[in-house]
């Protein structure tokens, strides 16, 4: 099982607390994720671990679901599989959730890009979250949820949604960092497995 292996990789990271926010600087790709129902943060109040779609970028793609986690995962398990049935997205082959982390900005960014072969057409959207290092917890940044923007190409759509105030708030506290592999925790028990794009910046 996928999250018994995450859990013995968690044990053994290679990279010492104080080195990890440094590590995790640059570009990655989401491969899978799933909720882990064994950890303290899935057994909550519902209404406290309800996940909504601009959280779902960074925190689960299938909260509800009864199968364990997805691969290369885009929008909500129920949504997507919905969506491919129809045909108004491809499957995961044209597909991609990706993540980039900037230190000096303390800003991630996270990008879901689909195709739309009823338009022709390929839509993104980029979802932009503040953090803070966390001060007792040398692996784990609190977020917030900065703004969002909706773009198709060749298309008049290009809307950006300044969430201010209302930007959810959560953090996230990464367990394994190497040269290629992270694996990272959600505030709601959501497990992210990715793998690094592009090197390390300062």
């Amino acid at each position: 099982e996928i999250l018994s292996l995450v859990q013995r990789l968690e044990s053994m990271c290679p990279t010492e607390d104080e080195n990890v926010l440094e590590s995790s600087s640059g570009g990655w790709e989401l491969l899978w994720t799933a909720q882990d129902q064994t950890s303290p943060e899935f057994d909550q109040n519902p209404f406290q671990t309800w996940i909504n779609p601009l959280e779902n970028q960074s925190y689960s793609n299938n909260p509800n679901s009864s199968e364990m986690g997805r691969f290369n995962p885009v929008l909500p398990r129920n949504v997507q599989d919905r969506l491919e049935d129809l045909g108004v997205i491809q499957d995961n082959q044209g597909a991609r959730s990706s993540q980039s982390i900037d230190l000096q900005k303390k800003r991630v960014r996270n990008v879901v890009s689909v195709s739309l072969p009823a338009l022709d057409r390929r839509a993104s959207l980029t979802v932009d979250v503040r953090f803070q290092p966390n001060a007792d917890d040398k692996r784990r940044v609190d977020v917030k949820f900065d703004s969002c923007r909706l773009l198709v190409q060749r298309s008049p759509v290009d809307v950006t949604f300044p969430l201010g105030i209302f930007g959810p708030t959560g953090w996230l506290r990464t367990g394994y960092i190497d040269d290629t592999i992270r694996i990272t925790r959600g505030h709601k028990g959501s497990v992210f497995i990715l793998s690094r794009t592009s090197q390390k910046k300062a």
